[in-house]
């Protein structure tokens, strides 16, 4: 039997387009918002405001280069913040017995509003690189909860249903999200200490093997990461190209996803090379870690297709066909 988690009150939640086009633009805003916040980093408009909330005292930022792109970050904070309050509201309101659609939707809400405050916290700290990590941690929280909230409004655990998704991919695209988190953050702190631009070659370092110094290091480390985390997320990727499963599982989607996957580590790994091979132009840096936030935002995606293996329209048609069985049964016994 289907472990479902709904109340007849609360309607079918999979069915509720405002809801899944909210909880879409919520994650898709959130990708575009730290992207936003990737060429604020590489343009050097980080301090473009130096005060919060406000930008120069005023909340019309003046018409500035840097001060226009540090508001234009915030601003479309607001809006996913936003986007993410609609939401929830609509959760809570329609189908509040979703409890892990309410409780990773509200929890993104959360974060949202930390992140905004741990930003504000980066701006009057004179963009401290630790406050500076853990801002983007933060946003790419985001992205992992609301990516839930999406997946698990269309998609159920379920014990009754062979999915044909094995323990083993589980285990590579768990490992595969880890280390896409870590090397990701990795490599937007070695940005902020100063080591982002120290290597002028790829993949060696200036045709060094070992750094000589400490700002070499720390960019030489984020290399290491990056290589180690390719391994287990084109495992994983790998893996989910081949998963067999049952009509109404999600294995049709892990294996589109698979594929996407492979893509954008390819991509990634030639927009890394691409950084030191066009002398670390804006271009190549702002679309790195958007590519590192739609790889981490995909694992986590394929994750959850992994735990969450049944869709929720599959088993309403099966309640169905049961209900209208028991119909039929029930009038040749009158």
């Amino acid at each position: 039997m289907a472990e479902v988690n709904s109340s007849p009150s609360d309607g079918e939640i999979w069915r509720d387009r405002v809801l899944l086009v909210l909880l879409a633009a919520s994650l898709i805003g959130a990708i575009v918002q730290i992207t936003m916040g990737s060429a604020v980093r590489v343009t050097g408009s980080g301090d473009g405001c130096p005060d919060w909330p406000t930008c120069f005292g005023s909340w019309i930022p003046p018409l500035e280069y840097h001060a226009l792109m540090e508001y234009s970050h915030r601003t479309i904070g607001v809006l996913v913040g936003v986007t993410i309050i609609g939401a929830v509201v609509r959760v809570w309101m329609k189908h509040r017995g979703e409890v892990s659609v309410v409780m990773s939707s509200t929890a993104g809400l959360v974060a949202v509003a930390v992140t905004g405050g741990i930003g504000g916290a980066v701006v009057l700290s004179e963009l401290d690189p630790a406050l500076r990590t853990l801002h983007l941690m933060l946003a790419e929280s985001v992205l992992l909860l609301m990516a839930h909230a999406l997946v698990a409004s269309v998609y159920v655990r379920s014990s009754g249903v062979d999915s044909g998704i094995k323990r083993g991919l589980l285990m590579m695209a768990l490992a595969g999200s880890a280390m896409t988190l870590i090397a990701l953050l990795s490599g937007s702190y070695a940005v902020w200490r100063g080591a982002g631009a120290v290597c002028p070659s790829w993949p060696l370092c200036g045709g060094a093997i070992i750094p000589q110094y400490e700002i070499v290091w720390i960019h030489v480390a984020h290399r290491v990461l990056a290589l180690l985390s390719v391994f287990p997320a084109m495992g994983a990727a790998h893996m989910a190209m081949k998963v067999k499963g049952a009509e109404g599982s999600s294995a049709q989607v892990l294996r589109t996803l698979g594929i996407v996957l492979s893509v954008i580590i390819v991509a990634q790994i030639l927009l890394g090379a691409a950084n030191p091979w066009t002398g670390f132009q804006i271009w190549a840096r702002v679309s790195h870690l958007t590519f590192a936030s739609l790889q981490w935002v995909s694992m986590c995606l394929l994750t959850l297709l992994i735990l969450l293996p049944v869709a929720r329209s599959s088993l309403s048609g099966d309640a169905k066909a049961a209900e209208v069985q028991r119909s039929s049964v029930s009038g040749v016994a009158a």
